[in-house]
């Protein structure tokens, strides 16, 4: 009788097994909240094949973009919290986008379960080559003879690419006043031909430019100089402060997403990271690796909400 109760109870976990498989193999959505053919969208169609080998289901990617990452990030945040929905996103899309749009109708820190950072990057400052600065203070000098060329793009609003400007103007005293664009793509074009005096932009658009000869780059962000941009100084180093910042690609679920889940992801994240060739990939989208446990990644998400909220971004 013993011995049919434990073969009955294994065939019961057996089934219970099977079936949680079964219901597992559903896809799994890797919302990027920017149009296909930029940074966030290569790298996110760089992990899914991988991340599906180790989880099992396929992943998908899922482009929503529009109003600098809002439609994208809304979209996972009213999703289902059962590890078929994960974003793929800048801090900038999560943390700065509500601390400036009030109507955005999500929260960092209330809304998303961070579950693995992938990388960082700086931010570059440059000027088409045909612009006669050849440094910051050459092109603060231009700005004071003619205060237009003060005007520079940025592919997003808000973040890193307004405090540029404000510590610019802080220090040198010349107006800077950014242009907006949709995305560095649509920027790129502008600022390569000379239709803009200045931009800024992400350093693996950056980089691709520059060493291209396209633009000049004058100055970096963050707090060491970038190991892709050696002879390149950052803004602190030239005294221009409060651009001791980056930035980071991380994935983030819907909140109640359970923590057996969110482990599985970041398991499976780090081993996907800790690959040769997925790391050869990502070093040449100028980006940094910077993989996270889960711990880190609510520490590295708090870290950007404190310095955004206390910068009075959102204030203006």
């Amino acid at each position: 009788m013993k011995i049919r109760q434990a073969v009955a109870a294994l065939a019961v976990a057996a089934f219970s097994a099977g079936a949680m498989a079964e219901e597992a193999k559903g896809p799994i959505r890797i919302v990027v909240p920017f149009a296909a053919g930029g940074a966030t969208d290569a790298l996110a169609r760089v992990l899914a094949p991988r991340l599906s080998k180790e989880l099992g289901p396929q992943v998908i990617i899922e482009n929503r973009p529009g109003a600098s990452g809002q439609i994208g990030t809304s979209t996972v945040k009213s999703a289902a919290p059962d590890g078929t929905t994960y974003l793929l996103a800048l801090d900038h899309s999560v943390v700065v986008v509500p601390l400036i749009t009030p109507g955005a109708g999500y929260d960092a820190m209330k809304d998303f379960v961070p579950v693995g950072q992938v990388a960082r990057f700086q931010w570059t400052f440059a000027v088409p080559m045909s612009s006669p600065a050849q440094s910051l203070d050459g092109f603060v000098d231009l700005v004071r003879k003619q205060p237009a060329q003060g005007n520079y793009g940025v592919p997003l609003i808000g973040g890193v690419p307004d405090i540029i400007g404000a510590a610019i103007t802080r220090k040198a005293g010349v107006p800077m006043e950014p242009i907006p664009f949709g995305g560095s793509g649509m920027m790129m074009p502008q600022l390569i031909g000379g239709q803009l005096a200045a931009g800024v932009t992400g350093e693996p658009e950056g980089v691709t430019m520059y060493r291209g000869g396209k633009v000049r780059i004058l100055a970096i962000s963050g707090g060491k100089r970038s190991d892709l941009l050696p002879d390149v100084p950052t803004f602190e180093e030239l005294g221009y402060t409060g651009v001791n910042v980056n930035s980071f690609n991380a994935f983030f679920a819907p909140k109640g997403l359970p923590a057996e889940t969110a482990q599985t992801f970041n398991a499976a994240l780090r081993k996907v990271l800790a690959d040769p060739e997925v790391q050869a990939r990502v070093k040449d989208m100028s980006l940094e690796l910077a993989p996270t446990d889960l711990a880190q990644s609510a520490t590295e998400l708090n870290k950007s909400y404190t310095f955004w909220n206390a910068s009075g971004i959102g204030k203006k």
